[in-house]
């Protein structure tokens, strides 16, 4: 009995043995406490063999990181699969928290003859002209989205805004904003990302302590007797200050009252992508596509439209509503519930704060930095609500300039 009681052990330390080694093709390397690894499924593959690589980053340092940019570098004769994506984004990495993904690797096929290559060219062309003719946009709408993607890269370079990845606020669920006055006047509509630019002064002073960093690591397999190197790259900046307590100040300092803090993954109240499509459609929101930007635990997913079809649920999503007037409005669901930034209004106005149109006088949130939904009544300073019954294609339609801003 003894000696099968010893066989069954050195049997079960063998297997958990083989077990670990299927983890063994990895390459990684540390910079103070930022993690980078790659790791293929395997080392060895044959000509037609696809490469399956992870690639994951592990914040085991003592700050936050944020601005952060995952890289899988292609390697010659290769492509990427249709489902992968080399270049992966986060705005904010707390400490002790990781990212990862997985791009798949395909062979490229021989070339072809220069007949077929002239041919596929033609039907790319094709499907590009059917493309254009299938998304117009409105030029004010294009604007809007350019000084999105503008305020965005900013918000996560400029040392003095000290909320750099998401500080969301939101009327009742909206989630846009914020302001730079005075001087150089301008909103910065973000979609989704906000600067808190309105912060105050002894706060902004906490931000300059910031480093940006690259960092890379390659691991080599063979395929069909030729090596070839798998690499990984991340781009990313390293705020010294505590994050975490630089949004609880923004909120404390913004809001005559912080009416209650949930974590988002313990909150039931957030719909899912078919219901909050459903939810758009009954008030008229038809004409653009609901986006979201953030997985229900907090990851970030780079812009992505939401399906009729899935079950999947996400913190905030938002769409565009254009005017009979031109006025370009960004609509907002944060949870459960509903409100609309006057985009276009708000860069017309003179207004120290911004315009929220919502359907309760409280002021709902959400923060990548913790994952969780801030409700708050917000001071004027900070946000001017316009607070109407129900938030409707229709309605913003009617609203003017004046009943907005006045």
């Amino acid at each position: 009995m003894k000696l099968k009681k010893i066989s069954f052990i050195l049997l079960i330390s063998a297997v958990m043995f083989n077990i670990s080694g299927l983890k063994t093709y990895a390459a990684e390397k540390t910079q103070d406490g930022i993690k980078l690894v790659i790791s293929a499924d395997k080392t060895d593959y044959d000509e037609d063999d696809k490469i399956v690589a992870s690639i994951t980053l592990e914040n085991n340092s003592g700050n936050d990181i944020t601005d952060v940019t995952l890289e899988g570098a292609v390697p010659d004769k290769f492509h990427l699969s249709d489902e992968s994506k080399a270049v992966r984004r986060t705005t904010y990495l707390m400490s002790g928290d990781s990212v990862s993904y997985d791009i798949e690797l395909i062979p490229d096929k021989k070339e072809a003859k220069p007949a077929d290559k002239k041919e596929e060219k033609a039907v790319v062309t094709e499907k590009n002209e059917v493309q254009e003719l299938k998304n117009p946009e409105n030029a004010a709408l294009n604007s809007d989205k350019e000084n999105s993607t503008k305020g965005n890269k900013n918000a996560v370079s400029m040392a003095e805004i000290i909320i750099v990845g998401i500080l969301l606020l939101a009327v009742s669920g909206a989630v846009v904003l914020l302001v730079t006055k005075g001087k150089h006047k301008g909103i910065m509509i973000l979609v989704c990302i906000t600067a808190a630019g309105s912060l105050a002064p002894e706060l902004k002073a906490k931000a300059v302590e910031t480093e940006n960093y690259n960092l890379s690591v390659s691991e080599t397999v063979t395929v069909a007797g030729k090596k070839y190197e798998l690499t990984a790259v991340v781009r990313y900046t390293m705020y010294k200050p505590d994050m975490q307590a630089a949004v609880e100040e923004y909120y404390e300092d913004n809001s005559e009252e912080i009416v209650s803090i949930e974590a988002v993954e313990e909150n039931d109240s957030v719909f899912s992508e078919k219901e909050a499509i459903k939810f758009m459609l009954e008030r008229g929101f038809t004409e653009f596509p609901l986006k979201y930007d953030y997985n229900i635990d907090g990851t970030y997913t780079d812009e992505t439209e939401a399906s009729a079809e899935s079950d999947e649920k996400h913190p905030m999503y938002m769409t565009y509503f254009i005017a009979e007037d031109g006025a370009v409005w960004s609509v907002f669901i944060v949870g459960r519930t509903i409100a609309a930034n006057p985009a276009s209004y708000n860069l017309e106005s003179d207004l120290e704060s911004q315009v929220l149109v919502s359907e309760t006088d409280t002021l709902t949130s959400y923060t990548e930095m913790g994952n969780k939904f801030y409700q708050t009544i917000p001071k004027e300073s900070a946000v001017t609500l316009k607070v109407v019954d129900q938030i409707t294609s229709q309605k913003l339609n009617d609203l003017t300039y004046e009943e907005v801003i006045n």
